[in-house]
């Protein structure tokens, strides 16, 4: 079998901003190869293109494909509000992610044998009442589901993260100001500045409430590498 594994997703994936949690697995599994795919702002649309481009030429044979996807389908809508440049066609409702993944499950299995690991969303935000959190939990919910249905691999980080906060009392601060974000990539580099950030904030998981502290990058390193242990 490869020892290849794909991780794929967003700017959660790709960790640029924030603490990178592939980074965390490459460290914990050091005779794989972490193939880091994450690109910050995309939607579930655009995730399945490239990772059906990718699968074509699928260069290494991956055993093990990490899928992270939705979270911006969730959170653009929510930032156009305030920034209309962020504006994307590409955003696919919660009441309508599973059945992209649907769609997107069918044309990855056609295409490859390797093992497939869904993630649930994380939070957007730390407020766990919140709209955005609502919406998440309804495409969390269809996320299991459809993953199931194709014999996926489920990494719920999306349960662990709501049961933290549930509990907590994390200010609402949710990506509120465009200088401090670019601000944030470079102050986020090192898990000692990143989590002085969440600390100034009053987040728990999250420096800015969506992107990765080193708790919430733990979780997600935590939860993956419970479901490599039994395929590796």
């Amino acid at each position: 079998m490869s020892n290849h594994i794909l991780f794929i997703g967003d700017s959660i994936t790709e960790g640029k901003l924030g603490i990178n949690f592939v980074d965390m697995i490459e460290r914990k599994f050091p005779n794989i190869y972490c193939h880091n795919e994450g690109r910050g702002g995309e939607t579930l649309l655009e995730i399945n293109t490239r990772l059906i481009k990718i699968l074509k030429e699928d260069k290494y044979k991956y055993s093990t494909i990490v899928i992270e996807a939705g979270h911006n389908d969730i959170l653009l809508p929510y930032l156009t509000l305030k920034w209309p440049f962020l504006r994307n066609n590409w955003v696919t409702s919660e009441a309508q992610i599973g059945i992209v993944l649907d769609q997107m499950l069918r044309s990855i299995i056609s295409l490859t044998n390797a093992n497939i690991i869904l993630t649930t969303l994380s939070c957007l935000g730390e407020i766990f009442g919140s709209q955005l959190n609502q919406k998440r939990r309804i495409a969390n919910d269809q996320i299991k589901i459809i993953g199931y249905r194709y014999d996926a691999y489920i990494a719920d980080v999306g349960s662990i993260f709501d049961e933290i906060i549930l509990n907590s009392s994390s200010s609402s601060y949710l990506l509120d100001n465009l200088v401090n974000i670019m601000f944030d990539y470079l102050r986020s580099k090192k898990s000692v500045w990143a989590d002085k950030i969440s600390g100034k904030r009053n987040l728990r998981l999250t420096i800015d409430g969506g992107h990765l502290n080193t708790k919430g990058a733990k979780i997600y390193c935590r939860e993956i590498s419970k479901i490599l242990d039994l395929l590796l």
